[in-house]
């Protein structure tokens, strides 16, 4: 177990080389798109489901068995049967998006039946316009949540993820170097990065996950 000086130290050392900066980067750039992936689809697919229960009965045991599989499972099946680089994205998508897409759906059922019958009476049918412009608004609350939740599990998981594939340019692969070299101190410092990277996203999403009413 490394000192308290001496994680501090390799913290100093990672974050005066340009390198960690890059690895940083890369790792996020891989967070971001299977993150914005993730949310399109599950806000998407959760706020049809939650108008057309159809829908909704279709993809819950789908839903359900993402939600329920061992993560370490999906992790090693994927990387298995489609290599590395896809593989990474595949796996965040297929963790994320039942958080996502589940959020959405919460939303939407804990709308206001009276607000719902009012809808239904004013419009044969359930346009996009009336789910963009009324259902949405009123979820995001459980959206943000979800958004927060996959943040954090999304980072770890991909990390993990590039850990065990050993992923060129990854904060998993100098991850994995540190542990074979038994340079502990710098895993720890690492990890207080990655705790650094879910505190600046959650502090994003809080302030700027917000669809405004439209008049």
């Amino acid at each position: 177990m490394p000192r308290p000086n001496q994680v501090f130290d390799s913290l100093k050392l990672l974050l005066v080389e340009w390198d960690t900066y890059i690895v940083i980067l890369t790792t996020l750039k891989r967070l971001i798109f299977s993150m914005a992936i993730s949310i399109f689809f599950g806000m998407v697919l959760g706020l049809i489901s939650g108008v057309h229960y159809e829908l909704e009965a279709l993809l819950k045991p789908i839903v359900i068995s993402l939600r329920t599989l061992p993560v370490i499972s999906i992790v090693i099946i994927v990387l298995i049967l489609y290599g590395n680089t896809f593989s990474l994205y595949l796996i965040s998508f297929l963790l994320l998006f039942p958080i996502i897409y589940q959020a959405e759906l919460d939303g939407i059922k804990n709308i206001d039946n009276t607000l719902k019958e009012v809808l239904k009476l004013d419009c044969d049918k359930c346009t996009m316009q009336t789910m963009r412009m009324v259902y949405l608004p009123l979820s995001i609350p459980f959206l943000r949540t979800g958004v927060i939740q996959s943040a954090g599990l999304g980072i770890k998981v991909l990390v993990v993820s590039e850990f065990i594939a050993q992923s060129k340019i990854s904060i998993g692969k100098e991850i994995y170097f540190s542990r074979l070299n038994l340079e502990y101190s710098n895993v720890f410092a690492w990890t207080f990065i990655l705790i650094f990277i879910v505190l600046i996203i959650e502090h994003l999403v809080n302030r700027y996950l917000k669809i405004p009413y439209e008049t």
